[in-house]
């Protein structure tokens, strides 16, 4: 986990951010946007629970509707049946041969019908489903992909790295940038990541695609500042057996490229959620980088009268129009997609508070056609598949449980 110091240069890093919304929902090329699909709480569907659960890092959905998640603390794995039984609970931290000292994600699409996670210090894809007794994994580790180099460019905040199957082959970001040129260049070069193809099968690794080539750098117009960086992310998928979806905020697109890592055409987005940023909304947007800097851990939690004066002094301090402030922000936090090759991208909410998305997500239909769907409260949407939507319930006294929402022919 990655923070950074906003002290002394705090003026001139908020110089940018914002938020005036926009409607997200509409058609290609204009026309009447359809109307927003909202999916009340009445249509949640539990799937399974456990006292054991704490935050569900990650959901992996495998073809016989058994469900993996990734727990933010012992046990790291439980797995659902389709019937909500418990399939077990396994996964212990630590640097031994059989423990996990830094599980990252699942691999989305699994392998071999079976749930596999990414271990960033073991350098591997881990088997994490069936039984805990047969260990089995695959060393990323080559020359193409050496130890470190497998990052995603997702978050400042969050470890998590994406990886998941195409076809035959499993796709990993690698980056090999370093703290050399410093947090702006790092930044930059996490972004600009390689997809690589790795074949578990042989150990064979090839050059998917360089997203540092492919896509315009999004900093040409960056001012940078002492201590200010932009806090985008670098969102991909797979949208089914050989094809990979990139978003491209310059272009404001999804680019795609195809198991041969040629481009296919582009969808083109509606105009982006949002342009401008107000002082108090880009504070809110960036209090967790900020906390973490006063208390030194950002799982910290302060008091409410706490967090209230360091939101107020964070935002009297912010400098900058609100279109500059906007540009230091991602527009979009997530980005998934259907086996069916539909694809759901979660707008920045900036009224929810730090770096995360809301209920509103954008579902773009393979052919580019766009609708909004608003999921409930407190769902944390976290896999799709053609016909519902996978993720993580919490009730109204906040315990969490595995849950999914059937989704609606249109």
């Amino acid at each position: 986990m990655r923070t950074v110091a906003l002290s002394t240069s705090w003026r001139v890093a908020a110089v940018l951010s914002g938020s005036a919304f926009v409607s997200c929902g509409g058609v290609p090329g204009g026309g009447d946007p359809e109307a927003p699909l909202d999916l009340g709480t009445s249509a949640i569907e539990m799937e399974g629970t456990s006292d054991s659960l704490a935050v569900v890092r990650d959901l992996e959905v495998l073809a016989d509707g058994s469900v993996w998640v990734l727990n933010s603390q012992e046990p790291y794995f439980m797995g659902f049946g389709a019937d909500g039984g418990s399939l077990g609970a396994h996964g212990s931290p630590g640097g031994g041969p059989d423990e996990f000292p830094m599980p990252s994600a699942f691999v989305a699409g699994g392998w071999e019908g079976e749930a596999w996670v990414l271990d960033l210090l073991h350098h591997a894809l881990i088997r994490i489903s069936g039984p805990a007794a047969e260990w089995e994994q695959f060393s990323l580790a080559s020359t193409s992909v050496p130890r470190g180099s497998v990052r995603s460019g997702m978050s400042m905040l969050d470890a998590s790295v994406r990886t998941a199957r195409l076809g035959r082959e499993i796709i990993v970001p690698r980056s090999t940038v370093t703290m050399q040129g410093g947090v702006l260049q790092f930044r930059f070069g996490l972004l600009g990541a390689d997809l690589m193809a790795v074949d578990p099968e042989t150990g064979e690794t090839r050059m998917f695609v360089a997203l540092g080539e492919a896509l315009e750098d999004p900093s040409a117009g960056f001012i940078a500042s002492d201590g200010g960086f932009p806090l985008w992310y670098r969102l991909w998928a797979s949208c089914g057996e050989n094809l990979v979806r990139v978003h491209d905020r310059v272009r404001n697109q999804l680019r795609g490229f195809d198991g041969s890592g040629a481009e296919v055409d582009p969808i083109d987005l509606p105009p982006v959620p949002f342009t401008e940023v107000d002082p108090r909304q880009f504070a809110g947007a960036v209090f967790a980088l900020r906390q973490a800097e006063v208390t030194g851990d950002v799982a910290t939690r302060l008091s409410e009268a706490d967090s209230l004066r360091l939101l107020n002094q964070m935002a009297s301090m912010v400098q900058g129009a609100p279109h500059e402030l906007a540009s230091y922000l991602p527009r979009y936090v997530d980005f998934r997609c259907g086996e069916d090759g539909t694809m759901w991208l979660q707008p920045l909410d900036l009224g929810a508070g730090g770096l995360a998305g809301g209920s509103l997500w954008l579902r773009i239909a393979p052919d580019g056609a766009t609708r909004d769907v608003r999921l409930p409260e407190r769902f944390d949407a976290l896999r799709f598949t053609t016909s519902r939507i996978w993720g993580v319930y919490r009730d109204e006294f906040d315990r969490p449980s595995v849950a999914s929402i059937p989704l609606p022919a249109r």
